[in-house]
């Protein structure tokens, strides 16, 4: 499966935001397949999103937006839609959730110390993820710079100075 993420970098030029995105992520990740991230694999520059059909399976910079260049506005209205994203999935794991009405209580008393390969807590643990900022397919947004899903830090950087913040699409593979 794909999702496109937004992830923010500080740089000094659309070429770098670029470098610096891939290079950080391919740090997290380790050798390609590893299973050390949520991710296996990853397009720098949108991937399929990316409307120029040639940049669709390669690096590419063109859909990367400039604080400085674009405004703090734009950065905060792509962050927001992302956030929006956020919690669409959140609301879809809460039906879900609450559809199957599990008895939380009955299930925690009954474990055993083994794994029962159930899903039905998928939901729950999805939810709890993303109440406590847990970086994953969900998470839409990431600040690479101050490693968390929350915006507050680079709002609060971008408002002392933005010309060095950028956000990239990143379009992973899970």
């Amino acid at each position: 499966m794909h999702v496109l993420q937004w992830v923010a970098v500080k740089a000094d030029s659309k070429e770098n935001a670029l470098t610096v995105a891939k290079r950080q992520l391919e740090n997290i990740m380790g050798e390609e397949g590893s299973g050390a991230t949520w991710y296996d694999w990853f397009v720098a520059g949108g991937g399929r999103w990316n409307p120029n059909e040639d940049s669709q399976y390669k690096d590419d910079e063109s859909m990367i937006i400039s604080a400085y260049e674009a405004g703090n506005d734009v950065i905060i209205d792509k962050i927001n839609s992302c956030l929006e994203s956020r919690k669409r999935e959140f609301t879809d794991y809460r039906v879900s959730f609450d559809k199957a009405e599990i008895d939380l209580n009955a299930k925690l008393d009954s474990y055993t110390g083994v794994m029962d390969y159930s899903f039905d807590l998928y939901p729950l643990a999805k939810m709890i993820d993303m109440l406590q900022g847990e970086w994953d397919f969900n998470s839409y947004f990431y600040d690479l710079e101050n490693w968390s899903t929350n915006p507050k830090y680079l709002i609060s950087d971008m408002e002392k100075d933005n010309k060095e913040i950028y956000l990239v699409p990143i379009d992973f593979h899970f």
